[in-house]
């Protein structure tokens, strides 16, 4: 089969010339292409440093604001803290200056036992002799307060429903304040030397009252009697603090009792 050479050359040209014209076509729309291409980048950055950047430093400042205000808040209750640690301090240093005050006054249980020895020591000094030393009777001695928690004849008892409740039955409880504590004691010797062992009653540091007090000169005349010597009976008293929580709250009626029956 024989090519037919005889092509038009206008055709040619109009076929290369349409071709040329397309490519210009899409060389026009290159560059918008380009501009999405660099935007799209753009925001892929960004949303890979909001994610890898921005937000673990968002929660980071986040974490470190909870830090510093539990800090803030750890210092302030530091400072209460404190503050309560030197009220306490005060109020102990307060409580101890009491303490040894009242412990100066009041004997202890130890220091009672040891009242009959410095007795008799004082006596010896004075060269008086103690014929009789005996504890005598040892009572309350109420403030004017009452204690908040009263008890029924001092144990807890259960009340039926339709049962009542006989004042007689409630014990109000008042606090006490100190106990006394007497002794009997009878001593016969010169009288001068007496006076000395009553100073010396009253030089102790502990309280020591006497609330009674007989001297009696032996024999009706003055021959018999030797150089002033007497016959003294005494009824001293001490106090002490309660030792525990029972004896802080004590019944005020039974007290009476126990006073009427000596």
């Amino acid at each position: 089969m024989a090519l037919d050479m005889n092509i038009d050359l206008g055709s040619i040209k109009a076929l290369f010339s349409k071709k040329d014209s397309n490519d210009g076509v899409k060389g026009a729309s290159n560059p918008h292409a380009k501009t999405a291409l660099v935007i799209s980048i753009v925001f892929v950055f960004i949303a890979l440093y909001v994610y890898f950047v921005y937000l673990p430093t968002k929660e980071d400042l986040r974490i470190k604001n909870e830090k510093i205000s539990q800090i803030e808040m750890i210092k302030f209750e530091i400072d209460k803290l404190t503050t309560d640690i030197n009220q306490a301090k005060v109020d102990l240093s307060i409580a101890q200056e009491e303490y040894e005050r009242r412990t100066t006054l009041f004997h202890t249980d130890k220091e009672l036992e040891e009242l009959y020895g410095q007795i008799s020591l004082l006596a010896m000094k004075n060269k008086l002799t103690i014929t009789k030393i005996e504890k005598g009777v040892e009572m309350p001695i109420f403030s004017e307060d009452f204690c908040s928690d009263n008890s029924m004849g001092g144990e807890e008892e259960i009340i039926d429903e339709g049962q009542f409740i006989d004042e007689e039955m409630i014990v109000q409880l008042q606090k006490v304040g100190y106990y006394e504590f007497s002794v009997d004691l009878e001593i016969s010797g010169n009288y001068s030397q007496f006076t000395n062992f009553r100073n010396g009653l009253a030089q102790l540091k502990k309280i020591i009252n006497i609330n009674k007090e007989s001297i009696v000169v032996p024999g009706s005349d003055e021959s018999e009697s030797k150089g002033g010597d007497v016959q003294i009976a005494m009824l001293i008293a001490t106090y002490r603090l309660p030792k525990n929580e029972a004896e802080k709250c004590v019944d005020p009626n039974s007290v009476k009792i126990e006073e009427e029956l000596l």
